[in-house]
């Protein structure tokens, strides 16, 4: 073998090495993002139930609300006609 193909050899292995080594950081780079991902994913899960929690409870609260004025201003109708009820009552037994 010549110092050529000698020099070429060697310039081949030492590039497979540092391939290989590169492929190795890459494989762990890429396992630390997935791992960073799925983190991030769980906690997109967390959020989006608190979400759909909290949207069910504020629909939820504004038909509570909605029966709640309905029934006041059933009330506030009831109260005047009452005390004009109460006052033709009043006004007869006088």
């Amino acid at each position: 073998m010549s110092d050529l193909e000698q020099v070429l050899l060697e310039i081949k292995q030492s590039l497979q090495r540092e391939i290989n080594g590169l492929r190795q950081e890459m494989h762990q780079g890429f396992a630390q993002l997935n791992s960073r991902f799925d983190i991030q994913a769980a906690r997109l899960d967390r959020h989006a139930g608190l979400w759909q929690a909290g949207t069910r409870w504020s629909s939820r609260m504004d038909a509570w609300a909605e029966r709640v004025d309905g029934a006041i201003e059933a009330k506030d109708r009831e109260i005047p006609e009452l005390r004009e009820r109460l006052l033709k009552l009043e006004r007869k037994l006088q």
